[in-house]
């Protein structure tokens, strides 16, 4: 015999949601955001710059004439344009009868996740910076991303603040943002006999302050892949990005993600190429893909290039890009040393950024409903002006092991 008692069994609710963990923002720390208050109303910032007169130096003889030069100043313009938003609806009778404050919760995430998208375009800048620290920086191959170990993590910044002093750039107010697997290495190196770890985390996020860069750790920082594909794929042979499945297809189908083959390699790749550029349209080359995977490569920029058999991926906020591929031919493959996740070293204020709306929570009254939208967006820009260009250093780690 058994005893059947389950329909007098308690079930308890918890109060609270279950937490989500969000991704860090940085952005703010090490960007210039002064000229907000500027930009109050209109879209555009433009800042100049002189031409360089440092080869003009001559030298004098008394009663003779100089060369004159010619000067030119040159404008650049950050405007603001990236608009970013999402919203959900609360029924008045949900709201009441809920046990959660779903709508500030929903609200909370949402204005989270517009942050997020800052920082990815901000560091996403690496692509900017002037100097490059990669593995020929510290003795290996040139091009190659570093495969950061305890006995070289010292020389990878040791180099990054060379290149700046190369640049003529001060000494002060420096930062360098940082991968968690950048972090680890840093701990196993020991960083923290000089400082320990942690001691300044309430400053902004900054973890750490290692030979004069104030250390932050993002898990948004931009990576990029070079895939080569010199031999025309087959039908069925596939290309995986971030998870999403792009498959060699002739004739071209229905299928999300198929993209044209037959032609030519040349002919094949560029096709793969415009359908990750633009994975909600449908051509005669290539399948849109799911929404879900749309979002999946709203940052990603693909580069065909013919000339090298390549393409390259460029991808914003993702921190470490996991890419595969089923092709037949054993040259075509992701190169694991151009795998890079990119940290971006450099000067406070090198990059300029101006958000005109932050991601607040709004409440609309729906007219037809006995309910409200909870909205919320972001409206900003940002640029990194010439002069910081030179403020700032690429760090390409290899991410091909990551």
């Amino acid at each position: 015999m058994a005893n059947t008692l389950s329909d007098g069994f308690k079930t308890v609710w918890a109060k609270e949601y279950e937490t989500i963990f969000y991704k860090l923002n940085v952005a703010k720390q090490v960007c210039d955001m002064s000229f907000k208050p500027d930009l109050a109303k209109g879209n555009t910032l433009k800042r100049v710059y002189r031409s360089d007169q440092s080869g003009n130096l001559q030298t004098y003889v008394r009663g003779t004439a100089i060369t004159i030069n010619d000067v030119t100043d040159t404008a650049e313009s950050l405007t603001i344009s990236a608009q970013f938003a999402d919203g959900i609806y609360r029924d008045d009778f949900d709201a009441i009868q809920d046990n959660y404050d779903f709508a500030a919760s929903y609200g909370k995430d949402i204005a989270t996740y517009c942050s997020n998208q800052l920082d990815a375009d901000v560091l996403g800048d690496w692509d900017q910076a002037t100097s490059t620290v990669d593995d020929g920086s510290i003795g290996g191959t040139s091009g190659n991303g570093i495969t950061l170990t305890t006995s070289n993590v010292l020389k990878v910044v040791a180099a990054a603040k060379k290149k700046l002093k190369k640049q003529n750039v001060p000494a002060t107010e420096l930062f360098g943002v940082i991968s968690p697997e950048f972090e680890q290495v840093l701990i196993e190196y020991g960083a923290g006999r000089d400082t320990k770890m942690g001691d300044d985390a309430n400053e902004g996020g900054k973890i750490l302050k290692f030979y004069d860069f104030d250390l932050y750790v993002s898990n948004m920082l931009g990576t990029s892949a070079v895939l080569q594909m010199a031999s025309d794929p087959g039908a069925g042979e596939t290309v995986v990005i971030n998870g999403v499945t792009f498959t060699a297809a002739n004739p071209i189908g229905a299928v999300a993600g198929n993209f044209l083959v037959g032609t030519s390699a040349d002919a094949s790749r560029l096709a793969l190429a415009t359908l990750i550029n633009a994975p909600g349209t449908t051509t005669a080359g290539g399948v849109a893909v799911s929404a879900a995977n749309q979002r999946k490569l709203r940052n990603c920029k693909a580069t065909d290039d013919a000339a090298l058999n390549t393409m390259t991926l460029d991808y914003k906020g993702l921190g470490v890009l996991t890419v595969s591929e089923t092709l037949a031919a054993a040259a075509d493959i992701w190169t694991p040393a151009l795998q890079k996740q990119h940290c971006l070293f450099g000067r406070k204020g090198a990059i300029t950024a101006v958000v005109q709306k932050d991601p607040t929570p709004e409440v609309k009254e729906v007219s037809d409903k006995l309910g409200k939208n909870v909205l919320v967006g972001i409206l900003y820009g940002w640029k990194t002006y010439a002069d910081g260009a030179k403020e700032l250093v690429d760090v390409a780690l290899d991410s091909s092991a990551f």
